[in-house]
């Protein structure tokens, strides 16, 4: 008679001890990614100050629009000043030179490129090119092996194509020297 008369009665059954700790633990979780948002979103209120905005963004070269969509600019560098079209010219044939001859790696030479010549950092050049970040650091660091389409959509921005080059350094200086 006692079970019956439980199962009848209107008070509501206990939830097992087990799942609410569970629920609890889901709550706390889920309170700390909305505080941790909205820390986040007062740091990129803060970070956008008129000051900032003013700023002059990093040339880029002249190319046909779809490559420079007007990503967010981070420079590399404080230091760093922007280039002008000339000088990034001469900073790109020299680096391509230095790449041709093997005294860089073709990594090395994309790190370059992206530093000095258009002050770019990581994370503004993936945006530039549509390249993840980790395939990005990959290839700086000449690590992985991609294909030509990947390589060439790293180096569209400098307007450099993967291609067939001499194996002898003196065939290829004789060509270049022509």
């Amino acid at each position: 008679m006692k079970m019956k008369d439980l199962l009848d009665s209107a008070q509501p059954m206990k939830k097992h001890k087990s799942k609410s700790k569970k629920n609890e633990l889901k709550k706390k979780k889920q309170e700390k990614l909305e505080a941790k948002k909205q820390a986040k979103t007062k740091k990129e209120v803060k970070a956008k100050k008129p000051a900032e905005v003013t700023k002059k963004p990093a040339k880029v070269l002249p190319e046909d629009s779809s490559t420079t969509s007007n990503p967010i600019r981070q420079r590399a560098s404080k230091s760093l000043e922007p280039m002008t079209n000339e000088e990034q010219l001469i900073a790109i044939n020299q680096i391509i030179k230095r790449l041709l001859m093997n005294e860089i790696t073709q990594g090395m030479a994309l790190r370059e490129l992206r530093v000095s010549v258009l002050g770019l950092r990581q994370d503004a050049y993936t945006k530039l090119t549509g390249v993840s970040r980790k395939t990005l650091s990959e290839i700086e660091n000449d690590k992985g092996n991609y294909t030509t389409e990947i390589i060439n959509k790293v180096f569209k921005p400098f307007e450099i194509k993967v291609g067939l080059v001499p194996t002898s350094s003196q065939l290829l200086a004789a060509i270049m020297a022509n």
